[in-house]
């Protein structure tokens, strides 16, 4: 039986209606499926029992990209620079993560899912990546969403140095970044300019939160589906 993936879905509002949509890319479901996953769509939900539902029922989760988390989720004053937020999808997807964590399933965290995987471990985040100090790159890249950009250092002792050694390129569509580290995470890539880019949850069966995108990727190329097949391994335990 294939496993069941969860990717977390993002909120829009229909401009004809108004109704409000979950939707999501189809990279994402792309990249579960061509790692021997069968992924589901999660709606955005904030009651108890069905984040509990959730997290039962999926074998493993993939947190996606998004928008901006709200910076009162880990207790600052927004930032001029803070792009579009919401609240009701940072409550759905702490409170999934808190509970997939507290189950020990397998998960990956893409891009805003890197920084909501590292503000529900309690950490806190760059709300824009100029206030980091320094030279930083150009980290909002507006290619192709499956051009690489710029590499990364991966460090030793890490699920992503077992599956791509100590440099690989990536891309990068992201503003905001990790910056104080949350709770029981270890750093396992950054950037040339010292952007956290990947964290690992310690003694965790396949817990991963990468910060550029590699299910767009994969629309080059196969390099990045290794991230894919380990949740899906991980799942099937």
């Amino acid at each position: 039986m294939l496993p069941l993936i969860g990717i977390t879905s993002n909120n829009m509002k229909n401009p004809g209606s108004g109704a409000e949509l979950s939707y999501n890319g189809w990279t994402y479901t792309n990249a579960v499926t061509r790692g021997g996953g069968l992924p589901i769509l999660l709606p955005s939900l904030t009651d108890e029992a069905q984040l509990d539902a959730l997290a039962e029922r999926c074998d493993g989760f993939v947190f996606s990209g998004g928008i901006d988390v709200t910076p009162c989720c880990y207790g600052e004053m927004a930032h001029p620079l803070v792009g579009d937020t919401s609240l009701k999808l940072d409550r759905s997807q702490i409170g999934l993560l808190k509970r997939v964590i507290a189950a020990r399933k397998p998960f990956l965290a893409i891009c805003r899912g890197h920084q909501v995987l590292n503000v529900a471990c309690g950490g806190t985040l760059y709300q824009d990546n100029s206030l980091h100090g320094g030279e930083v790159a150009r980290h909002m890249v507006k290619d192709d969403r499956g051009d690489i950009s710029h590499q990364v250092t991966i460090y030793p002792d890490s699920t992503l140095h077992t599956m791509f050694g100590d440099r690989i390129w990536i891309n990068s569509y992201h503003h905001q970044s990790v910056h104080r580290l949350g709770d029981g995470l270890k750093i396992t890539a950054v950037a040339d300019d010292g952007i956290i880019e990947a964290v690992e949850l310690v003694d965790y069966p396949y817990g991963l939160g990468i910060q550029w995108h590699p299910e767009a990727m994969l629309i080059a190329g196969d390099e990045m589906l290794p991230v894919f097949e380990g949740l899906i391994e991980a799942a099937r335990k």
